[in-house]
Order: structure tokens, then C-alpha cells, then sequence
């Protein structure tokens, strides 16, 4: 749970050094609730944000684009739910642990309490950035240009405020409504500094031992995604 450029695709593709865990780019899947509802959402430039479940299934079936792009139209023609999806997701991953990094989430509370009426004991992980360093990023990516689909009279700096402060209060309103034993904080600064320390506490978090390729972040990464 983090608003984006806070570092969510470092520590995305940190854990996916980890063998039990399983961590695709963004799946933009709980904001919505079919697959048919998402597909209808991202179209024309936004239809890039729907990506992230292709390459999901590409890795875990090993297959190419096309393949890929099959199986998700199947899903789509079936009418499956998103809840459905994950479903097959995990159903596919065996005991491999999925973890979805979508920063859009975090921009509504609705979409977080949904996680918590659609999955059984879910973990969440807080990623905290600094929020100079968000709003610089945010600005320096231009991400005003993708990340926001709402319409707003913000510069991109008063967007990225916008979103930083925003983003936060939804997360800790949320957490507040969940056991203290399901959640976990993780500064990305700290990352950065002493990232096997912050790894190991994570793991524990997770109920797993630390990987060392956990803190090879540019170690196999077709395999990362």
C-alpha cells in the first residue's frame, strides 16, 4: 500500500527474488468488479495498465504474448469477477504467495475494504516515502500525464501533494480496521540504507526466511518481470 514513485517497484521486484513469493507488475485488478468492467476502463492510452495481468500469466504459464493475451480474453469472455481472477492466480501459483502492487488502490478507501471482504487474512505491507522525494519523482516522470484519471485543476506538484497526502490518510484510516499482526511498515529510505535488515523484518512479517536474492534486485530480471 503506497501512493506511486515510493519505491513499490523496487521492493515489488525485491520479493520477487524470493522463491515462495510471487510479485507481477501492477495487476490493477481489485478497483474493479469484473474483468469485463476492467477492460471497458483501459482503453486507447490507459489500455497499457492492463499489462500487468498479461505478464503475470506469461510468467507463471510460461508463455508468450499471444498465449497470454488468449487466456485473459477467455477469462473476459467467461465473465469472470475480478475475485475470480485472483482465484486462478493463486490456484495456478500453488503454495507460491501472490502479491499485488498497485498504487492506485490506495485512492479510495473502498477499493482497500474490498481487499478485506474478498480475501481471507490478507497481509498488508505500508511502503512510506519521504514526501519530497515522492513529489520529486512524481514530477520528474511527468506522472500527472498517466497515473491520475480524474479530472483536476492541480499542478503537477499540487497533484502529487494531492495524491502523497491523500494516499496516506486512506492507508492509515484502512489499517486501523485491521489486526496489528496483518500489517507491516517499511521506509523506503531505510530500504535503501540497510535493505537486508528491512528484508529480514519483512520476511518475518511473511512468515519466511530471507532469500539472498531477495537483495539482488537486478538478478534474473525477465524472470521479475
Amino acid at each position: 500500500l503506497s501512493p506511486p514513485r515510493s519505491g513499490t517497484t523496487l521492493l515489488r521486484v525485491m520479493l520477487a527474488g524470493h522463491p515462495r513469493l510471487f510479485a507481477p507488475p501492477e495487476l490493477e485488478l481489485l478497483s474493479f468488479n469484473t474483468l469485463t468492467e476492467r477492460r471497458a476502463a483501459f482503453t486507447g492510452k490507459d489500455s497499457f495498465w492492463l499489462e500487468g495481468t498479461l505478464r503475470a500469466i506469461m510468467e507463471i504459464k510460461s508463455c508468450e504474448t499471444h498465449e497470454a493475451q488468449q487466456i485473459m480474453h477467455s477469462m473476459e469472455e467467461r465473465g469472470l469477477t475480478t475475485k475470480e481472477c485472483y482465484r486462478q492466480l493463486q490456484a495456478w501459483l500453488g503454495e507460491r504467495i501472490l502479491v499485488d502492487k498497485t498504487p492506485s488502490y490506495v485512492l479510495d478507501q473502498t477499493v482497500l475494504e474490498r481487499a478485506e471482504v474478498d480475501f481471507e487474512n490478507a497481509l498488508y505491507v505500508h511502503l512510506l516515502r519521504h514526501p519530497a522525494g515522492m513529489v520529486r519523482s512524481f514530477e520528474e516522470a511527468k506522472l500527472d500525464q498517466i497515473f491520475f484519471r480524474y479530472e483536476h485543476s492541480h499542478s503537477r506538484r499540487e497533484l502529487a501533494e494531492v495524491i502523497w497526502t491523500l494516499s496516506h490518510r486512506n492507508i492509515v484510516e484502512f489499517l486501523q480496521h485491521v489486526p496489528r499482526e496483518r500489517q507491516h511498515r517499511v521506509k523506503f529510505e531505510d530500504l535503501l540504507r540497510q535493505p537486508q535488515p528491512v528484508m529480514e523484518s519483512l520476511c518475518r512479517f511473511l512468515g519466511l526466511s530471507l532469500h539472498a536474492d531477495m537483495l539482488q534486485p537486478y538478478k534474473d530480471s525477465e524472470r521479475r518481470m
